[in-house]
């Protein structure tokens, strides 16, 4: 999953106070209940390591009828465990869940962690789907993340009528990524294998489509959309798109000056130079490259880079600086709740909901100066 990007913050951060709360995300719950599954599927135009095929676990959220067992993050945290090999048992996938938990989570925090395992969520293990046909998302996670990695973002647009697929971040030949081409391309294959997965669902309407995307994923989307017009609509959260110039530019066929793609971005908070853990390459400007697609761009000022997956939040001993772990987690929730709001402008045709990325904070629930919302209309 994280591994190594959360080991990298365990010697970098401050552990903060233990609180036993599970994280709050204080968005409500749209008109449908939310069921998920999972698939177990191959890739087998391309091989995976020494396998023949590419294994591609799809986790699936869907708007279903009320009742059953709501499921526990735990739950979530075993999907882990098999995400990238099958053939495992639950008690070999319960294992690996273990020794990457250890790999970060420090005695002092176990607590904490114990909290957030037993938190309940919306969705319902395999409940029974509600009629109908609902615009799809694909969810594309950070650098070697899983496909839960914003589980509570995923049942919000499932209970206001989207289906949302997710797969994890794999690498090319092995479970850790590598922030190059090849895995970015890899990742973008990835989201095409699950559009056209889409197109099996009979809840799903593939024709209404769109691809989220947080850190890497939000780079592998608009890689997948440059080649793909089934694409209607972008989200990147923080998407390493805005900073991966370099990379960009060794993809010779990208030409994002041509690219009509609706595009919403929700960026971190700007850092002092000295502050940014993670610097920045400032040799493009892939956002305003994209001159011929609308692009919403809502600067999330409580969060960091990290904040924008619950994974992080949950389980990563982050610093929070002059912010509170309840404030970051407010602010995750008006970010679910600007990407709802786009994908019902783009995808259900509600133009209030692109009046509602421009609202002042104030107005959608959150302090003042908190977001700062800007507009980049297309120029064709």
């Amino acid at each position: 999953m994280i591994r190594l990007i959360a080991f990298f913050f365990a010697l970098l951060c401050s552990v903060p106070s233990i609180a036993q709360q599970a994280l709050l995300i204080d968005n409500m719950p749209g008109p449908h209940a939310v069921g998920m599954r999972t698939v177990q599927q191959y890739d087998t135009s391309r091989r995976y390591g020494q396998a023949a095929a590419r294994p591609i676990q799809t986790v699936i959220w869907y708007p279903a009828r009320q009742g059953g067992a709501q499921m526990r993050y735990n739950d979530y945290l075993a999907l882990f465990g098999w995400d990238d090999d099958f053939r495992r048992t639950p008690k070999q996938g319960a294992q690996v869940v273990e020794d990457w938990l250890a790999s970060f989570v420090g005695k002092d925090r176990a607590a904490q962690v114990a909290t957030e395992r037993n938190a309940t969520l919306w969705a319902v293990r395999d409940a029974q789907p509600v009629p109908g046909r609902f615009p799809v998302v694909i969810y594309s996670p950070s650098l070697s993340s899983p496909a839960f990695e914003n589980a509570e973002t995923m049942e919000l647009l499932a209970s206001h009528g989207y289906i949302v697929i997710a797969s994890p971040a794999l690498g090319v030949a092995s479970r850790g990524q590598k922030a190059d081409l090849a895995h970015a391309e890899a990742q973008a294959a990835d989201i095409r294998f699950l559009l056209a997965y889409a197109a099996t669902l009979p809840q799903a309407d593939a024709e209404r489509l769109a691809v989220v995307g947080f850190s890497f994923g939000g780079l592998a989307n608009v890689l997948a959309a440059a080649k793909d017009e089934r694409i209607k609509a972008l989200v990147c959260l923080d998407g390493s798109v805005r900073y991966h110039h370099k990379l960009l530019a060794e993809a010779s066929w990208l030409k994002l000056e041509q690219m009509r793609t609706p595009l919403l971005f929700l960026a971190q908070r700007p850092n002092p130079f000295e502050r940014v853990r993670f610097l920045p390459d400032p040799s493009g400007t892939a956002l305003q490259k994209m001159k011929n697609a609308d692009v919403y761009l809502l600067t999330m000022y409580p969060m960091e880079h990290s904040h924008f997956a619950t994974s992080f939040l949950r389980l990563d001993p982050l610093d929070f600086n002059e912010y509170t772990r309840d404030e970051v987690a407010r602010a995750h929730g008006a970010a679910g709740r600007y990407v709802l709001n786009f994908l019902n402008g783009t995808l259900k045709g509600e133009r209030e909901g692109f009046a509602y990325l421009m609202k002042k904070p104030e107005q959608i629930g959150m302090p003042p100066h908190s977001v700062y919302s800007q507009f980049f209309p297309a120029q064709r």
